[in-house]
């Protein structure tokens, strides 16, 4: 007969045993995407998250063969999380060209649907890693991109939907660039004139700001 005793002994390293079980692949993709932020790339490692998640190193290897794999899903979740949200909305086939601008301008001023501080952590990870540096040109140009469909379809010819949507980009992401951080009531305050001065008085006329 099993005393309580002898069943309680094996059980005593079940706690962190569990712990480990219950962590699934995305809590550990997670505690890289916070590494990544706070400290940068050299900051992710197996080691260091799993000391974050207070766990094994082993419970690693049952997610991911080795850190390059855990890298390479940042960057999947990246593009995922901070450019899905604009494919979705140039896509829309409800609300009118204006309206989409509106709704992508948004994700930098609501910040959201899109991380700014994920999308900062990943260009200063490109700036180590040709690699990564040539999948945030691609991400960059297809951004722009979709700004550009969208002022091709508010009427405006296709060198100059190119150029506003430059315009448009450049201007957010050196606003992230320079760390500059302003309280929301002042960033809505300019919001509407901005998008006056980047998609044009006609076109600033159509949307309805909130």
């Amino acid at each position: 007969m099993t005393t309580s005793r002898s069943r309680k002994r094996p059980g005593t390293a079940l706690p962190k045993k569990d712990r480990a079980e219950r962590l699934g692949r995305m809590d550990w993709i997670a505690a890289a995407r916070e590494a990544l932020i706070k400290g940068g790339v050299h900051a992710v490692k197996i080691d260091l998250i799993a000391n974050r998640l207070k766990i094994t190193r082993g419970s690693f290897y049952w997610h991911f063969k080795n850190r390059a794999e855990v890298l390479a899903a940042l960057i999947e979740l990246w593009e995922s999380q901070n450019t899905g949200p604009f494919e979705e909305i140039a896509k829309r086939a409800d609300i009118g060209a204006p309206e989409k601008y509106l709704a992508m301008a948004k994700l930098w001023l609501e910040e959201k649907a899109f991380d700014w501080q994920f999308d900062s952590a990943m260009r200063d990870w490109a700036r180590s890693s040709r690699a990564v540096a040539r999948k945030l040109a691609a991400i960059d140009d297809l951004r722009m991109k979709l700004f550009e469909q969208v002022f091709i379809e508010m009427g405006y010819p296709p060198y100059e939907a190119g150029i506003r949507a430059r315009v448009t980009y450049y201007h957010q992401v050196g606003y992230y660039t320079l760390g500059i951080r302003e309280d929301q009531r002042a960033r809505r305050e300019m919001f509407p004139m901005y998008l006056r001065i980047l998609a044009g008085d006609a076109q600033a006329d159509q949307m309805t700001f909130d």
